[in-house]
């Protein structure tokens, strides 16, 4: 998949946590505490590093997403991909993923249909739900809802590249649970 990845422009990823600045990139997500998955110091911050170097160009033209997968927010919410940018890339591609934790914020509701909305906990879920968006929860044990499934990479070993469901209500299916995972796993408990 291609990996689309949110970052702050003028500062590295390790500063801008270190800053309190991941705001303006992840929004309101409650795992900016230390409990995000995502290891900072690895792939975002090579990345950056990259970019800095002048190492990415302009993206010429939509046709390198073409017939491919796309995963929107490696790092960083997707709600920050202007939407329109975002719907094009997505009618290219050959399939999408995506999560956002910004699913209550008013501005933000044409995403529903391309990403996920990011929940901790079962209230979180019915709340997203309630509101029209089909959910991605990250949770310490699988017991499912009855608008649930476990992910299939956890029950079949399916790759996100192979099976797209977290590609918001544009996919008709159940919602999607999956056990806690990443750097942040051991904190999962200070948001539930």
């Amino acid at each position: 998949m291609i990996q689309v990845w949110i970052l702050v422009k003028n500062e590295s990823p390790l500063d801008a946590r270190k800053h309190g600045h991941t705001g303006v990139i992840c929004g309101t997500c409650p795992l900016q505490n230390g409990t995000c998955y995502v290891d900072l110091g690895k792939a975002p911050q090579g990345i950056w590093k990259a970019y800095k170097r002048g190492s990415y160009p302009k993206l010429p033209s939509l046709e390198v997403f073409a017939g491919k997968t796309v995963r929107f927010g490696a790092y960083g919410d997707p709600v920050y991909i202007p939407f329109t940018l975002l719907r094009d890339i997505a009618r290219v591609s050959r399939g999408f993923t995506g999560y956002t934790h910004q699913w209550r914020n008013p501005l933000y509701q044409a995403y529903r249909g391309y990403v996920m909305a990011s929940v901790e906990t079962p209230d979180g879920m019915s709340a997203a739900q309630l509101a029209g968006w089909r959910t991605f929860r990250v949770a310490s044990n699988l017991e499912t809802s009855p608008a649930e499934i476990i992910c299939p990479n956890t029950t079949r070993g399916i790759s996100c590249h192979d099976c797209r469901l977290c590609a918001g209500t544009s996919r008709q299916a159940k919602s999607i649970l999956i056990e806690v995972h990443g750097i942040g796993k051991k904190h999962l408990s200070t948001i539930n």
